[in-house]
């Protein structure tokens, strides 16, 4: 009897270990699942330039030393904001590395629009020339050469330091 007693009171004990235990994984669980998507941005804008002028359809990025980067497009005036992700503005604070590329045409809002992608290109099936594989010719100046020097995009010497509250970064871009 006096074993069955014990197994008895050991029971509970058990049950209220593991609903305890429970309990808290469940509330550790709960109170860390909200910061995963809460990152602290700061705004920033400014003015892309190029020989003087305002550079217009380009992209200016932000690529901060850890986490994700922010971009954003110049307007006909060369003015920029930054995006974090979707269309939540701004930018992770600390040192980033900038670079500006052309963003070429903005997408068309008209949902019938393909863009020209349905274009048709000539094709030269000739047997022979390539040896029987067909070869798109494109026209002459179809790849253009970025009009943004390297030393501001993909090999950029740009540096910027955003800091808490608004930031505001012009950049004055030389062609030569």
């Amino acid at each position: 009897m006096l074993t069955g007693t014990k197994l008895t009171r050991q029971l509970p004990q058990t049950g209220f270990f593991f609903q305890f235990s429970a309990a808290a994984l469940l509330a550790c669980c709960t109170g860390c699942s909200g910061g995963g998507d809460e990152v602290k941005l700061a705004p920033v804008s400014g003015v892309v330039t190029m020989d003087g002028k305002p550079l217009a359809d380009a992209v200016v990025i932000f690529a901060p030393e850890k986490g994700n980067p922010s971009s954003g497009r110049t307007d006909s005036s060369g003015n920029y904001s930054l995006i974090f992700k979707e269309n939540v503005q701004g930018a992770i604070p600390g040192p980033h590395r900038v670079s500006i590329i052309t963003g070429g045409p903005v997408a068309s809002q008209n949902p019938d629009d393909d863009g020209g992608i349905s274009q048709t290109l000539p094709i030269d099936t000739s047997p022979g020339e390539n040896n029987g594989v067909a070869a798109i010719k494109l026209p002459k100046g179809t790849f253009k050469k970025d009009p943004i020097p390297e030393r501001y995009n993909t090999k950029s010497d740009l540096k910027k330091e955003v800091v808490d509250g608004k930031n505001s970064f012009d950049f004055e871009l030389t062609s030569k």
